[in-house]
């Protein structure tokens, strides 16, 4: 056979699944489009009389480089000064940046973004389709692509316009494309072309790359020679082409996000509360299943197995490296992302939004283990022959309930959208502030902000990044310690612990200051009195520069005061 026809062969995407099955699955897809637009326009809102469409502010710094690239600036977050690489999701920032060579009202241009996560989110959903069939029944198959399709964390993350989705997909892709590699449908370049373009998403894609590489020269070994040079050079191409056109681009080895973060700060407590959040997390996530495998193992599979016959040690050694292989990958991603996510510390948001953003994309995988795990050890039709209710609703609450109380049973309204999505006020607020900066200030003005992503979008003018996310100085910078007023095991906050006012103030005397950091707030008061004006937008501290030319002095939407002697 052709590899063209094997590849062909490969991709074939007709479910396993009986007829009445497969109306199930479409009917949770298209269950999952109307969530999907629920969310989006939940997330939208209407400023002076216009509806803006705005993504996770993360997510709107990308969108910055994105239309300055589309709009003949290059990838740079201002379109003169110095180039810094502020994102670390180059291919996703480009998908934005084709995205922006539509002229869409500035107000819209983030919604095809979301709809782009959207169809990454229900490919991811097909193929995850596939995968549990292969590893579960019909009907637990069903059950964890509906735990996958409704867990609030990845539909977030994807939605409000982060890169999330697209990994998702393609770690997805390439779990099934290296099945099929095992089987030898298909030949290693093609297996770990997934993980290749997910490294242009992420570069840090690469941890996953390698798991799909490390499994198939276990499970191939008459092909390591291949499999290593595969490897390698989608590695290679995809990493070091990054890190080359980066040090051309921008005359560094690694993105400024990376020093910004994993710079500056000890690593042991960096990976202390890391670990924490990442123990937490799945402590929380995985008790009612350890709980419902608890009561499988004492009360029924001590006395059957899984296909209702023979004891729970026969069960055991059903287990060959053939039947286990295919759930050792899926766990070894899983693990490998939670690993990754506690040596750089963890996000910013767990304590908000549960799963972060290494983890999130995996997490699919973990409601196919789990439920996996329950159905080996048998006893679901004992369960459910005591009472199919009982049956829906311990099973219900293990996939559907628990994984979204990411902060306990109030955040359920956020699952079925009774509270707008997270971070929408934020947003809001940021819109406002830009658009207020758009009319009290002249273009050539420059502005100071700790969020580097909607007010710089929206506002249109020269930035200065406070926290340093796209600014070379501060990222370089030893971080600020005891910030947070917590233990030191849990003191590290990414992207929130550098700054410097004597210069991004104090310096390059910006015509206008706001939204600072309030727990930053004092630092910065020795570099604006007596020189700023203060006043308040949208809940946001504004700081004017006394004088400045560049500032509509008619137009501000406040009565100026002094600031306050630090």
């Amino acid at each position: 056979m052709s590899q063209l026809t094997r590849t062909v062969a490969a991709v074939e995407f007709t479910i396993v699944y009986s007829n009445r099955a497969r109306r199930w699955l479409i009917a949770l897809l298209l269950a999952h489009v109307a969530y999907a637009v629920a969310f989006i326009w939940r997330s939208s809102f209407v400023v002076q009389g216009e509806r803006f469409f705005c993504l996770f502010d993360d997510a709107m710094i990308s969108m910055r480089y994105a239309r300055n690239l589309a709009h003949g600036h290059g990838l740079v977050w201002n379109p003169t000064g110095e180039r810094v690489e502020g994102f670390t999701n180059p291919l996703w920032t480009l998908i934005m940046a084709g995205w922006h060579l539509i002229p869409w009202p500035m107000s819209k241009a983030s919604l095809p973004i979301q709809i782009t996560s959207e169809c990454c989110l229900l490919a991811n959903l097909l193929i995850l389709a596939r995968i549990a069939r292969q590893r579960l029944s019909e009907g637990f198959a069903l059950l964890s692509v509906a735990c996958a399709a409704f867990y609030y964390p990845l539909n977030n993350w994807a939605l409000q316009g982060m890169e999330v989705g697209l990994l998702a997909l393609l770690f997805s892709a390439g779990v099934w494309s290296t099945w099929q590699c095992e089987r030898s449908r298909l030949s290693p370049w093609i297996a770990l072309l997934p993980s290749a373009v997910a490294m242009l998403v992420r570069p840090d894609a690469a941890v996953a790359h390698l798991v799909f590489a490390f499994y198939l020269l276990w499970r191939n070994p008459e092909k390591r020679p291949v499999i290593v040079a595969a490897a390698f050079v989608w590695l290679l191409v995809c990493v070091g082409g990054q890190t080359l056109f980066r040090w051309v681009y921008y005359g560094d080895l690694a993105p400024n996000t990376y020093y910004l973060k994993m710079t500056g700060f000890p690593v042991f407590w960096r990976m202390t509360r890391g670990t924490l959040h990442a123990a937490w997390f799945w402590a929380k996530f995985l008790w009612p299943f350890a709980a419902l495998a608890l009561w499988h193992w004492v009360t029924v599979s001590r006395r059957t197995g899984p296909a209702g016959e023979g004891t729970r040690e026969e069960s055991l050694r059903r287990i060959s490296a053939d039947t286990l292989a295919p759930s050792l990958l899926l766990l070894g991603l899983v693990g490998a992302q939670t690993l990754y996510s506690c040596y750089v510390g963890g996000d910013a948001w767990e304590r908000i939004a549960g799963a972060n953003r290494f983890i999130a994309p995996v997490v699919p995988f973990a409601f196919i283990l789990a439920f996996g795990t329950l159905e080996h050890l048998g006893g679901v039709q004992r369960l459910f022959s005591r009472g199919r209710s009982l049956g829906l609703i311990a099973y219900g609450f293990a996939g559907l309930v628990n994984p979204n109380m990411f902060f306990g049973p109030s955040s359920l309204a956020y699952l079925v959208l009774l509270e707008p999505p997270l971070y929408k006020a934020d947003n809001e607020r940021n819109v406002r502030l830009a658009l207020a900066l758009r009319e009290f200030t002249q273009p050539h003005a420059t502005v100071a902000v700790d969020y580097a992503g909607a007010p710089a979008y929206f506002a249109d003018r020269q930035m200065i990044d406070l926290l340093g996310k796209a600014d070379r100085h501060v990222a370089r910078l030893p971080a600020h310690r005891n910030v947070l007023g917590v233990s030191r095991f849990l003191e590290y906050y990414p992207g929130h612990l550098k700054w410097d006012y004597k210069y991004s103030i104090g310096e390059l005397q910006p015509d206008v200051v706001c939204a600072i950091w309030r727990r930053t707030l004092g630092d910065s008061h020795r570099y604006l009195h007596g020189t700023y004006l203060q006043g308040e937008i949208a809940g946001f501290s504004v700081y004017l520069k006394k004088g400045s030319p560049a500032i509509r002095w008619d137009q501000i939407p406040f009565t100026p005061t002094e600031v306050a002697a630090p």
